[in-house]
């Protein structure tokens, strides 16, 4: 069994990062089509055969938010989290527009999220499935194998 079959998490009290980014969350955008075009930049710097699985219904779910990320005062990249309970926050997609990637905004904006959401009260934020550089996190933690 390779680790990319296994779903992470971070257990989010073991953390003890502080916000590294400009933030704001937002909720119910009626109008997300700045935060598309940010993602299908995104998706053609990684070269994914499909956009999907953003969906215009998550945009006004009362479950997400997006954290979204600013530079001199732009939104440049963004995370769609979803509330799956008062404690668990999944981590479901982050994409930013690579203008500059020294910034490596990915790494940042983890441990930017890890503090928001830990200081709010979440215990657990789920990342999806394991992948190498996801292990520095601290709290990181593989659910599983069976």
């Amino acid at each position: 069994m390779n680790d990319e079959s296994l779903y992470s998490y971070i257990a989010l009290q073991q953390t003890n990062y502080k916000p590294l980014l400009d933030y704001e969350i937002l909720t119910n955008i009626e109008n997300p089509s700045w935060l598309l075009d940010i993602y299908r930049i995104y998706c053609r710097h990684k070269k994914f055969v499909s956009v999907l699985p953003i969906f215009h219904g998550e945009f006004t779910d009362p479950r997400c938010e997006f954290v979204t990320y600013k530079v001199d005062n732009k939104v440049i990249a963004w995370t769609m989290l979803r509330k799956l309970s008062d404690t668990v926050i999944d981590n479901m997609q982050f994409c930013w527009n690579y203008e500059d990637p020294k910034l490596k905004l990915g790494y940042k904006s983890i441990r930017t999220e890890c503090a928001i959401y830990r200081d709010r009260g979440f215990t657990e934020m789920l990342l999806d499935t394991e992948l190498h550089y996801k292990k520095e996190i601290q709290g990181y933690n593989i659910y599983g194998p069976a």
